[in-house]
């Protein structure tokens, strides 16, 4: 299944999950649809679901890994002197 299938299935289970979104369509454009995705998955309380919704789930969320990338702490480049870390570890 491609990207774009993945997202409006993920989307159409998260909707019908709450009869308030019934009305709701689903927008035609990728970035109104990434957003919607985003915000129904930040909204669901945690609770059961179905083993195919995070088998899907977790395909197109590794894709949106992929297709981002992972930078590498190490080729980050400080942006003041001060900066830290984290808890009493500096860059000095």
């Amino acid at each position: 299944m491609e990207q774009a299938k993945k997202r409006e299935y993920l989307i159409k289970i998260l909707l019908a999950e709450h009869s308030e979104y019934k009305e709701m369509k689903i927008p035609k454009e990728t970035g109104e649809q990434k957003k919607l995705l985003r915000s129904l998955l930040n909204i669901r309380m945690p609770g059961m679901i179905g083993e195919d919704f995070l088998k899907v789930q977790d395909e197109y969320l590794q894709e949106v890994t992929k297709e981002k990338g992972i930078t590498d702490f190490k080729n980050l480049q400080p942006i003041e002197d001060a900066f830290t870390f984290g808890r009493g570890i500096s860059r000095q």
